[in-house]
């Protein structure tokens, strides 16, 4: 017998994420990260709303809230002209529209202080020195920081171990892609003058260069430029050995941001270069890859880290419906690549179309930019397209074993069947209290609503109590309306907040042919 359930290699957002969402279903993984201690950097600062609904779910969202600061817009300009303002939470169809800005730090420390209230605990300064998968458990050695090794089995395992993934190297699975050859400069730092609203992120060109600037806790900006006389085209540079400096950056402000701007006291300098990579596969037997051990792309887009999150709410819930011998194993686990890794693909093009446009050097990519930011200033479809892009609420699963039990769905509207849920709101008949759906979601439970009679929908799900909520509507009104309905009939929203199933008071057959593969405990001989 394994000794774990699962190991979880690494304790960054995407690893905290996974062990929170087990633990929602009663199980206790085993964390171990190779660092003495969570990291102090700032890194990734966007929390965009369809991770603000899945932090939500697991009882977060008040404490990212109060510790965030909202970004409201994108302000986008050229020397001393503002070219054009996108406002990020309006109109996005979701529960909690308002994206946030917040150092990764203090995310990785909200994820923490949630996982260990609730019983859980990280292994720091322990690393994965190697791994053996067989067909029923996984054997690995974990070296500690004074040097002592254990050889340990579990179940399955999870690498969230990073761009440099142990875990992916261990499977031998390639990582392809290419690294950019411009090389960019980083800092943390405080901004006096400009005018800068503090609730904005800015991107500025001017001079033929790009500033990003992006605002968190009191007067501290993140700005991202490119480094002069960075190469192009791929070789050597020696530019690359030569460290970041305050002065550096305020030339390159003073060239290409805000004018009247000053930079001072700085928190972290650096210099980097981008990749854009995915792995040719996300798991070997039973050993799973999540995060940036998965998918790495450029900072545009603030994506990373929001990915990596979805990543693990999506394998959570599968991961433990197997360990509970609930559903069929292979049905769950093989959906986890086959709804995943499409989306990889899909952030890392949307980041690297973002970062090129923005970037470039080129007179006429410049002068293409500057005419659709301000095309984009008068065109409020544009402005909402690059909204809900931006927010990943409209991330849409269209392949793999979970959307083929939903039947023929050539269509992905929202809330159709591979989409992200929508929420309602209704009135209680019974006490009049006005509600919401979104509040009775749960990360351990798939939730059946049911719109006006549908009494034989009901009665399919009741014997699965365990792992199926109902919620009864009334079947007209606004709520409906949401979902399509013009007659009695039910969603099934998964734990992770994808609808499953939509179907008519007639179609009881898919909703037994889903719990019968997905739900029903002992369907399957457990994995």
């Amino acid at each position: 017998m394994p000794d774990s359930p699962v190991l979880i290699v690494g304790a960054g957002p995407t690893g905290l994420t996974l062990a929170l969402t087990l633990q929602r279903h009663g199980i206790e993984a085993r964390v171990i990260d190779k660092l003495e201690r969570p990291a102090d950097l700032s890194k990734a600062l966007a929390v965009w709303p369809a991770s603000l609904e899945v932090l939500a779910s697991l009882g977060m969202h008040d404490a990212f809230s109060q510790s965030a600061t909202p970004l409201r817009s994108v302000t986008f300009g050229d020397g001393a002209k503002r070219l054009a303002r996108v406002d990020m939470g309006e109109g996005i169809d979701s529960a909690y529209p308002q994206p946030i800005l917040l150092p990764q730090s203090k995310t990785e420390h909200i994820l923490h202080e949630q996982y260990v209230a609730s019983g859980g605990r990280v292994e720091r300064g322990v690393e994965l020195v190697s791994l053996d998968e067989d067909g029923d458990a996984v054997t690995v050695t974990l070296r500690d920081a004074h040097g002592h090794e254990e050889t340990t089995r579990v179940a399955w395992l999870v690498g969230a171990d990073g761009a440099r993934s142990t875990v992916r190297h261990a499977l031998g699975i390639e990582f392809e892609g290419y690294t950019e050859p411009a090389l960019f400069l980083l800092g943390d730092v405080h901004i006096d003058g400009g005018d800068l609203d503090r609730h904005s992120i800015h991107i500025w060109w001017h001079n033929g260069g790009t500033v990003a600037l992006f605002p968190f806790e009191h007067d501290v900006w993140r700005i991202i430029v490119e480094r002069e006389g960075s190469p192009q085209t791929a070789g050597d540079d020696s530019s690359a050995d030569t460290p970041a400096t305050l002065e550096e950056l305020q030339q390159a402000m003073d060239r290409h941001g805000p004018p009247g701007t000053r930079l001072s006291q700085p928190a972290w300098l650096s210099s980097f270069r981008t990749n854009e990579r995915l792995a040719v596969r996300y798991r070997g037997a039973r050993v799973f890859l999540a995060g940036d051990a998965a998918h790495i792309h450029t900072p545009a887009g603030g994506q990373g880290m929001n990915t990596g999150i979805q990543d693990a709410f999506n394998l959570g819930w599968k991961l433990a419906y197997v360990l509970q011998n609930r559903g069929d194993a292979q049905t769950l686990l093989d959906s986890y690549e086959a709804e995943r890794r499409p989306v990889g693909i899909q952030v890392i093009d949307h980041a690297s179309r973002l970062m090129h446009m923005g970037m470039s050097r080129s007179a006429l990519v410049r002068f293409v930019r500057d005419l659709a930011v301000t095309v984009l200033d008068h065109m409020p479809a544009l402005q909402m397209r690059l909204r809900t892009e931006m927010s990943e609420t409209d991330i849409t699963y269209r392949t793999g074993p979970l959307l083929a039990l939903a039947g023929d769905s050539r269509h992905f509207a929202r809330g159709l069947p591979g989409t992200r849920a929508r929420d309602v709101h209704w009135t209680d008949a019974a006490d009049g209290t006005a509600r919401t759906l979104w509040p009775s979601l749960s990360p351990a439970l798939h939730t059946l609503v049911t719109f006006g009679e549908a009494d034989d929908i009901a009665a399919r799900a009741a014997p699965h109590t365990d792992a199926v909520q109902i919620v009864r509507l009334p079947g007209t009104g606004e709520h409906a309306e949401r979902y399509g309905f013009e007659a009695p009939g039910f969603v099934l929203i998964r734990p992770d907040q994808v609808v499953a199933l939509r179907g008519s008071a007639q179609d009881g057959f898919i909703l037994d042919r889903y719990l019968e593969r997905v739900v029903r405990m002992g369907s399957a001989p457990a994995a």
